[in-house]
């Protein structure tokens, strides 16, 4: 760490020498010891209590005390940026309140947990602070002596995980991307080998594991947890970002509209934001031809329209284009087959799909008459239903827009 900031001084000890005795005799090392951290000498209070334990070494009253005196010293380290010395003293503190519990948990309970959450409040408060400031460095700082205050909590380390994942997105960190997605992967692992279950760690890992490459691991991990945790969107966005990063645009789409069920089966508006643009997004992946599953392109991409005050460009063109593109496909399909009424059907749906084409690009280049491949598409449609007068017109158009060239 490199920035000292300014903590609470001394409130550890607020009242402590007016609390009650607790059960048994209080020795007069331990007395004194009390006398020395009111006056902010910790290292003789560690002193006196040590000598003591060479009388007595089970006094819960003596082990209480040499927590705190162990916890200022941690503290007074972090105001001069000795990190090996405040993680000493931190985990000093909690090995001493440890044995005060040991000795007597019933009356030691709740000044230990006082005082252990003081200590690991401080650091996660200046752990925060460095993190929004962008002092990486000082923030994982901050984090290691909150988890060496508190080794019960795993959420330092959590933390620190996805601040390294954080920071390994930032283009100022590019060149150590990998190092830090490593370094996030190794912690993770610290933490889920005391809690192998814990599913935002399991999503993390899994994140982790895409963000190097290894999508195989990650997509075993994302499987495991869509068994159990279907319905969480968090899951199902990951699943469909490393399907995109695959290739595997179908699988993408799937999800994206599996989320924008979701969305719209809870009673939460404020979720509904990014619904249009991820149907649009599945719509256009379910059109392209290496899906080609241009049904169910058709009903996310209809479905778009109601989340549009007014049509969008975008949403409007991947409609046109596709109406088209299924209407091609129907058309060699026809050519194709030699059953008279299967030819018949296949050519009647074909027709009806370009004459959806031509109607949405009508409106398409009525709303947006600056869109070039609106009217090279309408253009396209018209020719296949014999409009060869409108199509010339319309394919001016489009070359005047596009600059004379085809796209």
């Amino acid at each position: 760490m490199t920035r000292a900031r300014t903590i609470l001084p001394v409130g550890l000890l607020a009242g402590l020498t007016i609390v009650a005795v607790f059960a048994g005799c209080r020795s007069a090392h331990t007395t004194s010891a009390i006398l020395y951290i009111d006056e902010q000498n910790y290292d003789k209070a560690v002193a006196v209590i040590h000598e003591g334990f060479q009388y007595s070494d089970n006094e819960p009253d003596a082990y209480y005390y040499l927590g705190e005196a162990y916890s200022h010293l941690g503290e007074e380290a972090v105001l001069v940026d000795d990190y090996p010395e405040a993680k000493k003293n931190y985990e000093l503190a909690y090995e001493a309140y440890m044995r005060a519990l040991e000795l007597d948990r019933e009356n030691y309970a709740e000044e230990v947990e006082n005082s252990l959450r003081f200590n690991y409040n401080n650091r996660l408060g200046d752990a925060k602070r460095d993190w929004d400031d962008g002092y990486y460095e000082q923030a994982e700082g901050h984090l290691r002596l909150a988890y060496a205050a508190l080794p019960d909590s795993t959420s330092p380390v959590k933390s620190i995980a996805r601040m390294k994942m954080q920071m390994s997105a930032q283009d100022t960190f590019a060149t150590r991307k990998d190092e830090l997605l490593t370094e996030a992967l190794n912690l993770l692992d610290e933490v889920l080998a005391k809690d192998p279950e814990a599913y935002d760690l399991q999503l993390d890992k899994a994140n982790v594991l895409a963000g190097l490459g290894r999508n195989a691991e990650a997509g075993a991990i994302y499987d495991e947890l869509l068994r159990e945790h279907g319905d969480d969107q968090a899951l199902l966005l990951e699943i469909a970002n490393l399907a995109i990063t695959d290739g595997d645009f179908a699988r993408a789409a799937d999800f994206y509209v599996r989320i924008v069920d979701l969305n719209e089966a809870d009673t939460d508006a404020s979720n509904d934001a990014a619904n249009g643009d991820m149907l649009v997004a599945a719509g256009t992946w379910y059109a392209g031809p290496r899906v080609a599953r241009f049904e169910d392109a058709i009903k996310v991409l209809d479905r778009a329209t109601s989340y549009e005050e007014t049509p969008r460009s975008n949403t409007m063109l991947m409609r046109v284009r596709t109406f088209y593109n299924y209407g091609k496909k129907l058309k060699d399909e026809a050519t194709d087959t030699t059953d008279p009424t299967v030819k018949a059907d296949l050519a009647d749906r074909s027709k009806a799909l370009f004459q959806r084409a031509v109607e949405v690009g009508v409106a398409m280049t009525n709303l947006y008459p600056t869109a070039a491949d609106g009217f090279l598409y309408l253009s396209m449609a018209q020719v296949e239903l014999g409009d060869y007068t409108a199509s010339d017109a319309n394919f001016k158009t489009y070359q005047e827009l596009s600059g004379g060239s085809a796209q």
